[in-house]
């Protein structure tokens, strides 16, 4: 599978689809597809591990407790066990006495098109090379992962916030049954995982000694799910079917590694043979593991399409109005296809795919092997080609690793799956690409999966570095030889003239470094050497697909490149068709480079460790000699290059071991202006900002501004500046043009700022907003601390002095009163469980400081209006807020908490609000709203301007001047109808000024009604009954109609209570007045816009 970096920079740019092992978390576009590959010529497993597979290997980090075959476990296992008391504690080649297990196959199959389902029989042939005798097979089923909610794919689903699949219909789902288990012949008795349905125990009539053999055969019946879910799957008559079949777990010197299929997190299977015929309508195109045997009818089918293609090729006939899927043939046909030292098996039916084949000769024992790809017409242009993209993938693996051993490698287009595609011996699908750039580097690298996963099989959900990230290594190697001066622009498709981000500037293989580099800033990294399980969404792109290879990059720069490549050719000689764990990987690495890495591996692949050397200094001594002063600002001390360029342009380099602390280095420099540590920027460097100086100037570390319009990706070189105008508006100021200056990228930074001034052509007056933070990341329990301030300026009110200037004759302008806050705060963002838990807290102390203009009404002032025409003044006041918020934001019935404490001089009063959802289908709820509220200091002159209010915050209850409003302080026009949903939160208005001792509501709001843009919304208010002397509850009822999601909505009431109707008549409000808006557009600070619009 592949997931890239890239996807930051591309939310802006092309909608991805979601992601196997990554999961859009903001829409970060990562770009999955999958790959593998198999092997030709049957043989024994037995007795083939090297001298190195005996080697003890104890650093392997423990994942889950054994299970052994015996006696002892069978009588657990009848009543039903969870998948953690078989998960092995110890990585298979911890042991010393290595084995590995052999699993030959026998399958027939036939697909049924219109009911979308497979029947078929298997044959397994399964070989005990262990030392110890098996009384119990654990088998997967893992179409049974699409049977229902109570799935380990259905939660995890959930988790990465996907909720397609818990909503899905019963057709959509797919489920594996009539299973018959028979071994050698005889019934047996199997029982099915208590904890997951696609995990089975087969317990054996008789014990399977070590050398021995049994055959187990069963009929069975597969439901295919909808395709959108994950890697299985029909979309329509287009079919991807994988993991299929029931297989055996792997057993291995740790025990049992029975696992349930999950979305994130991939396979671990045994080798063995495969013998598969397909049976299926005549007109399906197939493209499968393995070789096509006695098949010259269904070769010819084949390359008279691949002849059909070229022809459309050489006609430049590239439309997609052949998408159509046509009849199937009544007539059947059975294709049979062999592979042997293969672990999977898959295959892929369309009717529609068009065929394009070549050849590629391998490097090594100019073998040739054919390549092939199949695609639909709607990406005919794309993928014409995509032969050559197969070819070059290929040749480039074989020459850095080793020769391709098997017949051919097939690519297939499956724009319509989801997912980006996905890694099977022999052959790939793929997902849908943004550009030809990006679709080659993706079957690059599904393509590379064929040796890291299809013949160097290691256990992909507990290490997935050793496949994706080792992978995604090669990818980028493909990209530096391919594409050495390509940008961003090329990758997705746009004008290399374009500065957009300052993508146009940025190599196309530094997305893995722009996604790691985005953790490392938020502080949200985890280790690479993690179980595939334990990653966050984002993370199992940013570090297994990103920090890996930037790793591995810089392991291969230090000890050298030829000596790194010349280890990986060892460890593929060595491993390949077998089972290698990271110690093999990394005792390999040593002993074919010459040097230790259990540093590199501690530090970069066991941690969060960071590599940060800056260089802060430097002065020249002698003619040619630079004295360097370095320090690591980071925690990990680990081998550096000083780089410089001579007086002729020639690149010198320096290594110097690691260090922590300061130091002085020396280093001879003659003719360089410039002196950089990594100047290839191969090492996974936390800032590469701090890296450069001149060596001459009086400012020798000056990073010159630079301006950019909107934002861009971080500049090692600049320090950035960004803007854009905005224009904002309200009743008193008028319009407001402003300009937004800030400083928010897609990387965090320690000071983030915006200030947006503005002038109100009404009020002719400055306004406009400002905010600072400086953001802390402590090691325990608080995840950030951020320290901060917000201002903001505007025009609440006015005096008209019309009346006045009519009476007096007098030309008095109009007095506009205007508001400054500023709001100095502390925000305390509490760490998650893990990192995958969707549980958010924050403690927010806020200290608001006012400075509110009034009307002056002063005797003296009032006396001498006529002459000197209206005043105002000055008040200035303090209110403390001290909030607590409590979100969950899991996927099914999300709830919310707040609770807040507020003084002001001698009042203090508290509340809290609870929120839940109750969910009742895809993106609909049923809610619920909670709130109580009470007094506890202050008399009640001092209580009435904080009083809770009832039918939530007009403007001029807006005490905090929080909220947007169009018109704060207006009594007509539509100025009084916006309100926030705040305290009683009720819809309708009342002339209930407020409450000063206590109040509590329940609101309620219903799902959308139907496809219309609607719900019924009811509330129930009740406070002290000093307020209320005659009803003691009001309550209101009606529709909230959703004009701008999340931004616009109109409240129209259908009933409320007696009293605030008699209020309303006594009034003369009529049914318009009852009508009000919440108009949300406070969440549209520069920084939400940044993020959310160009990184999101």
């Amino acid at each position: 599978m592949i997931c890239t970096a890239l996807f930051f920079v591309l939310g802006a740019l092309r909608a991805q689809s979601s992601l196997y092992e990554t999961q859009n978390i903001f829409r970060l576009n990562c770009i999955n597809a999958f790959r593998a590959r198999g092997c030709g010529g049957p043989g024994s497993f037995a007795g083939e591990a090297t001298a190195v597979w005996a080697k003890s290997r104890s650093a392997s980090a423990a994942r889950s407790s054994p299970v052994a075959g015996g006696p002892e476990l069978n009588s657990k296992l009848v009543t039903g066990i969870g998948p953690l008391a078989r998960r092995p504690n110890n990585d298979l080649l911890a042991q010393e006495n290595y084995f590995q297990q052999e699993v030959n196959y026998k399958i027939q199959v036939r697909l049924n098109d219109e009911a979308h389902t497979l029947s078929g029989r298997e044959e397994i042939t399964y070989i005990n090379h262990s030392p110890s005798k098996l009384d119990t097979l654990w088998f997967h089923l893992w179409p049974n992962a699409y049977k229902n909610n109570h799935t380990a794919l259905a939660k995890q689903l959930l988790v990465h916030g996907k909720t397609d699949f818990y909503f899905s219909k019963p057709e959509e789902r797919g489920y594996i049954d009539s299973l018959d288990f028979v071994v050698n012949d005889k019934k047996i008795t199997w029982v099915f995982d208590k904890t997951n349905v696609d995990i089975c125990l087969l317990i054996l009539n008789e014990s399977l000694m070590p050398g021995d053999s049994v055959k187990i055969s069963t009929p069975f019946f597969v439901k295919i799910p909808d395709a959108k879910f994950s890697r299985l799957g029909h979309t329509n008559q287009a079919y991807f079917i994988t993991q299929w079949y029931p297989k055996p777990a792997v057993y291995d010197a740790s025990g049992w590694h029975a696992m349930p299929y999950l979305d994130q997190g991939e396979f671990y299977s045994e080798f063995g043979s495969f013998d598969v015929s397909v049976s299926l309508p005549r007109n399906y195109y197939l493209a499968a593991t393995g070789d096509r045997v006695d098949a010259k009818e269904e070769e010819a089918f084949i390359l008279n399409r691949v002849s059909h293609t070229l022809k459309r090729i050489a006609n430049d006939e590239l439309s997609t109005e052949d998408t159509k899927f046509p009849e199937s043939d009544s007539q059947y046909k059975t294709v049979r296809f062999v592979q042997s030292k293969v672990h999977d098996f898959a295959w892929f039916a369309d009717k529609r795919f068009y065929v394009l084949n070549g050849q590629v000769q391998m490097p090594g024992s100019g073998r040739k092997v054919d390549t092939w790809v199949y695609f639909t017409g709607s990406r005919f242009s794309l993928w014409k080609d995509a032969v050559e993209y197969v070819n070059r993938a290929a040749l480039l693996y074989s020459e850095l690793v080793g020769d391709y051993p098997y017949n051919h490698i097939t690519a297939v287009d499956g724009t319509i799956m989801a997912g980006g595609g996905m890694e099977y011996p022999n052959i790939t699908v793929i997902g849908e690409p943004s550009g030809k750039r990006d679709l080659e580097i993706t079957i690059a690298h599904e393509v590379g999966h064929n040796w890291f996963y299809g013949m160097l099989a290691s256990n992909e959900r507990n290490h997935a570095f050793l496949d994706e990230g080792v992978n995604s290594y090669y990818e980028m190697r493909y990209s530096r030889k391919y594409y050495a001066t390509s940008k961003f622009t090329d990758y997705v498709g746009l004008d290399s003239n374009s500065r957009f981000l300052g993508i146009n500037k940025t190599p196309i293989w530094k997305d893995k470094e722009i996604g790691w580099t985005y953790t490392v800033r938020s502080r949200t990294e985890q280790p690479i050497d993690l179980s595939s399980e334990q990653f966050s969404s984002t993370n199992y792109g940013t570090i297994v697909y990103g920090k890996t290879p930037l790793v591995l990059d810089y392991m291969a720069d230090y000890v050298g490149q030829d000596k790194f490549d010349y280890a990986m050719r060892q460890y593929f000689a060595a491993y390949k068709f077998k089972h290698p764990d990271p110690d093999a990987f990394f005792e390999t690495l040593a002993r074919g480079t010459g040097t230790d890495m259990q540093i590199f591996r501690e530090g970069l692949f066991n941690s969060t460790r960071r590599i940060d050397y800056k260089i802060s200094g430097l002065h020249k001594k002698g003619t040619e000699n630079y004295v360097l002063k370095i320090k690591n600002k980071g925690n990990l001390a680990l081998p550096f290059s000083v780089d410089f360029k001579d007086g002729q342009g020639k690149l010198s380099r320096q290594w110097f071991d690691g260090f922590t602390g300061t130091r002085r280095v020396m280093i001879a420099a003659p003719g360089s202006k410039n002196i950089t540590i990594d100047a290839a920027e191969k090492m996974p460097d936390a800032d590469r900002r701090n890296n450069s100086i001149r060596t001459e100037g009086l400012f020798k570390k000056r990073r010159p501004l630079q301006l950019r319009l909107l934002t861009a990706l971080e500049s090692n070189e600049n320090k950035q500046l960004f803007y854009f105008p905005m224009l904002n508006a309200n009743f008193y100021n008028g319009l407001i043009p402003g300009l937004v200056i800030h400083n928010y990228g897609l990387y965090k930074k320690r000071c983030e700022f915006f200030v947006i001034p503005g002038y109100g052509f009404r009020s002719k007056a400055p306004a406009g907003l400002a905010q600072a933070d400086i953001n802390l990341f402590p090691r325990r329990i608080i995840q950030q601390i951020t320290l901060g301030v917000k201002g903001r300026a505007f025009a609440y009110d006015n005096f008209r002095t019309d009346i006045l200037n009519r009476l007096n004759g007098t030309n008095f302008k109009r007095l506009y009163l205007n508001y400054l806050k500023i709001s100095p705060y502390v925000d305390l963002e509490f760490k998650k469980r893990n990192a995958i838990s969707r549980f958010y807290q924050h403690i927010t102390p806020t200290a608001n400081v006012l400075i509110t203009d009034s009307l002056n009404t002063s005797a003296d002032v009032i006396k001498d209006i006529a002459i000197r025409g209206p005043l105002k003044k000055t008040t200035r006041s303090v209110i403390n807020v001290m909030t607590y918020d409590l979100n969950h934001r899991r996927m099914i019935d999300p709830f919310a908490f707040e609770a807040s404490l507020q003084q002001a001089g001698g009042m203090t009063k508290i509340y809290g609000a609870f929120s839940y959802s109750f969910t009742t289908s895809e993106k609909q709820c049923f809610s619920i709203r909670v709130f109580g509220g009470s007094f506890i200091t202050g008399s009640l002159a001092e209580r009435g301007y904080y009083a809770f209010r009832p039918s939530g915050y007009s403007g001029h209850d807006d005490y905090l001047f929080e909220g947007n409003y169009m018109a704060r302080n207006e009594a007509n026009g539509v100025g009084p109808q916006q309100f926030a949903e705040r305290d009683g939160n009720m819809k309708v208005w009342t002339l209930l000024a407020g409450s000063p001792q206590w109040m509590a509501s329940v609101n309620l709001r219903s799902p959308k009604l139907f496809v219309l843009p609607m719900k019924f919304f009811a509330d129930v208010m009740v406070c002290d009954g000093s307020v209320l002397p005659q009803e003691k509850v009001l309550w209101d009822a009606g529709l909230q109609i959703t004009l701008l999601k999340n931004v616009l909505d109109v409240y129209v009431p259908l009933g409320y209570s007696s009293y605030t109707q008699k209020i309303m008549n006594l009034n003369g409000f009529d049914f318009y007045n009852t009508i009000r808006f919440n108009l949300n557009i406070g969440k549209l600070t520069p920084a939400t816009i940044v993020k959310d619009n160009f990184f999101n």
